[in-house]
């Protein structure tokens, strides 16, 4: 059994990883595999824990975040309490990246697959059913004797080897995508993953270090055919979850010529970074389906991307939302307030910066400090963390309250979200407004979706801030 932890979460999208572990582990063996998403299901630790039971799996596999990792250990505790033969097996970033932490700690988990397992788990499978030391795994972190067995995390060099998730293992659940609790798909969803990694290094992002910034694309006629595969199947809007879609022009732009050419009529979203958006490209992008694209803008002040070591600067922001718009997408941008080095100065210019551009979507974060990056593993060696800070994430204001505290910068988010509402109050923001309705499809069907939706109403009047 491959499961999510158990939680509450709005943001219904299908979990892809463990899809594309299950698809492995058939490939591979033949073990009857079962997918629970306990996250999208809202599933309390009692109800996962019937289910457990009732499917009486030998292996139990879960992901976890450092969002999610508290609630995982609690929701397994009572798994091994009651199953207590079963192994269980843990994986995603925060296991991956506090492997030595967990395992010294907690003691019914029996093994964990760092990085990507597609190629570790049918292994570790083998040497479970044969009672035999996986020493050989790669990934691997486990107990032996006492001491602590660990492994290099392993990467999938072949993306194109990898068999398509089979989402039938999902049943009949209703996924979609939500935009600050608004929402933005209505036909049947899904996601696609077309490549992995990234080569950059972000000081807030463990991205990177989980893919040892190596980017891996598909083959554009791999992720095309698979794109074919779920048209046929009746999916009419998908999320490409790449954290770097547009880092190869050419191949975007061949995935996009067999879209068209195979007749495939789907609304798409995907993420960019702006120094690959040009308007030739983003145009064919739209032609092919491509109706909503995001980007990472983070701030309008240089020094402070220098600090995320983002490589991004505002002009090139600027100019890739203005060709997202030529070539008829909605656009979202997002940004992270409260990095050490930015003043409240910043911010406001940030916020500033963001109403001039007028996207059609924004999305203010606080800086989370999260196990894995860069800025973590700076502040380790500075001696400012706790012992126990690996478990759960944190907000920037409880290590530098003295810079911006946590009323300051939630007030300042909300400043931001009103402010965004109100660049399109106006004449020139109405004319924008309209001509995107004509040119966009997605643009139509989220207007019409929600035009009686009184929780999408009340949002918007309210500026859309999470902390009101």
């Amino acid at each position: 059994m491959l499961s999510t932890p158990p939680g509450t979460t709005t943001e219904m999208w299908p979990p892809l990883g463990l899809l594309y572990l299950a698809g492995s582990i058939r490939q591979k063996r033949e073990d009857e595999v079962v997918v629970v998403d306990a996250f999208c299901h809202n599933l309390t630790p009692e109800t996962f824990l019937e289910r457990v039971m009732v499917e009486g799996p030998d292996v139990l596999g879960m992901n976890c975040s450092t969002h999610t990792f508290l609630a995982t250990m609690g929701a397994l505790a009572k798994v091994r309490e009651r199953m207590p033969d079963i192994v269980i097996v843990l994986g995603g970033y925060h296991a991956t990246f506090a492997a030595r932490e967990i395992l010294n700690e907690y003691g019914f988990i029996d093994y964990i697959i760092k990085g990507e397992a597609e190629g570790a788990l049918p292994r570790l499978l083998d040497h479970i059913e044969a009672d035999t030391d996986p020493d050989d795994v790669e990934g691997i972190s486990y107990r032996r004797q006492g001491d602590l067995v660990e492994r290099e995390l392993a990467l999938v060099e072949d993306l194109d080897s990898l068999p398509f998730p089979d989402r039938r293992l999902l049943g009949d659940f209703q996924y979609g995508y939500y935009f600050q609790g608004i929402p933005l798909t209505f036909g049947k969803f899904t996601t696609l993953s077309s490549s992995r990694g990234c080569p950059f290094s972000c000081a807030y992002c463990s991205c990177a270090a989980f893919s040892q910034r190596k980017w891996r694309p598909r083959s554009a006629e791999n992720v095309v055919d698979e794109l074919e595969m779920l048209y046929r199947d009746g999916y009419r809007e998908c999320v490409f979850v790449d954290d770097n879609f547009t880092q190869r022009t050419s191949r975007v732009e061949r995935i996009c010529d067999l879209i068209r050419e195979r007749g495939i009529e789907m609304k798409l979203y995907c993420e960019g970074r702006a120094n690959h958006a040009s308007l030739p490209l983003l145009k064919k992008m739209k032609r092919a389906g491509f109706d909503v694209i995001y980007f990472g803008a983070e701030s309008a002040s240089p020094h402070v991307l220098d600090f995320y070591n983002k490589t991004i600067s505002p002009q090139q922001t600027a100019e890739a939302v203005t060709n997202a718009k030529k070539a008829g997408m909605l656009v979202i941008t997002s940004y992270i307030v409260g990095a050490p080095v930015e003043s409240l100065d910043d911010v406001r210019r940030t916020i500033d910066f963001a109403r001039s551009l007028r996207p059609h979507g924004v999305q203010y974060n606080i800086l989370d400090m999260l196990v894995g990056t860069p800025m973590w593993e700076s502040m380790k060696e500075k001696g400012m963390l706790g012992p126990d800070d690996w478990k759960t994430n944190h907000r920037i204001y409880e290590y530098y309250p003295e810079h911006a505290t946590r009323e300051q910068l939630e007030r300042e988010v909300n400043v931001g979200y009103e402010s965004f509402l109100g660049a399109w109050k106006n004449v020139r923001g109405l004319s924008e407004l309209l001509k995107i309705l004509v040119v966009n499809p997605t643009a139509r069907s989220v207007v019409m979706g929600n035009i009686r939706n009184p929780e999408a109403i009340a949002a918007v009047k309210s500026g859309l801030g999470p902390f009101k």
